[in-house]
């Protein structure tokens, strides 16, 4: 009986295991197997590519407004000086924008991870109770059959005997 138990909670364990993960070619049309786990980490990916992406091109605006600022204070022309003063304040206002956006993301982020943590987990003890129960009527129904085969082969032994 507890192989059985045990037959019918590895089934489980295979079919929720199933149920987790996606069939997708590799550049070799070779099956792979992604998990949500891996979904998730390649989305965080994307995210922290994009926020360092953004950073580096703010930064890299505000150098070059700043760069031009010292380059029309070295000329002495104070119209191109005024134009690079604007420019470079505006480069420096979204240099940091960019920067709060980007830890604000980073927070979200996070957050969607934990919350995506929890709720595999709350999944996963869902998923093992009922496999549990399943493995549980499994077992109560084999019991059911054994003691009607039991009481049918014993009825023939009677009528055998008689």
């Amino acid at each position: 009986m507890k192989r059985i138990a045990l037959l019918g909670v590895v089934a489980g364990a295979f079919v929720f295991a199933s149920c987790n993960s996606n069939t997708t070619k590799t550049e070799n049309n070779a099956d792979t197997l992604t998990t949500v786990g891996e979904h998730l980490d390649h989305a965080v990916d994307q995210v922290d590519q994009a926020s360092q992406d953004a950073l580096a091109k703010a930064e890299a605006d505000y150098k070059q407004a700043k760069a031009d600022l010292e380059d029309a204070i070295a000329r002495g022309d104070k119209k191109a000086e005024e134009t690079a003063r604007k420019a470079l304040d505006n480069a420096e206002i979204a240099w940091n924008n960019t920067k709060e956006a980007v830890q604000h993301a980073g927070t979200k982020v996070a957050e969607g991870v934990n919350n995506a943590i929890d709720a595999t987990k709350d999944a996963a003890k869902e998923t093992g109770a009922a496999v549990k129960d399943a493995g549980e009527d499994a077992v109560n129904e084999m019991k059911e059959a054994g003691q009607k085969a039991e009481d049918k082969m014993n009825k023939v032994k009677e009528a055998m005997q008689n």
